[in-house]
């Protein structure tokens, strides 16, 4: 499915708002990054293009960052350990 560069822009503004709204502590944001960036450098970007690879690592840090907050709120308190 081709798309557009407003595509990506539209995608990648999402993703940002979607960071904004999760990230609720700069030191997880920290942790996020730093994890995220060691899974993206293990498994490479291939010839993805910059704008794209960037809204993926954000996005992939916006599901770390998600997880931190249900552990922090331990609303996965139950479940760890199981």
């Amino acid at each position: 499915m081709p798309f557009t560069d407003t595509d990506v822009t539209e995608w990648s503004e999402l993703t940002s708002n979607l960071y904004v709204a999760t990230a609720r502590d700069p030191h997880d944001e920290g942790l996020a990054q730093e994890a995220m960036a060691n899974v993206w450098s293990a498994f490479g970007s291939g010839d993805l293009p910059d704008a794209v690879l960037r809204m993926l690592i954000e996005a992939t840090e916006v599901g770390y960052l998600a997880a931190l907050n249900d552990l922090r709120d331990g609303s996965l308190d139950g479940e760890v350990g199981q």
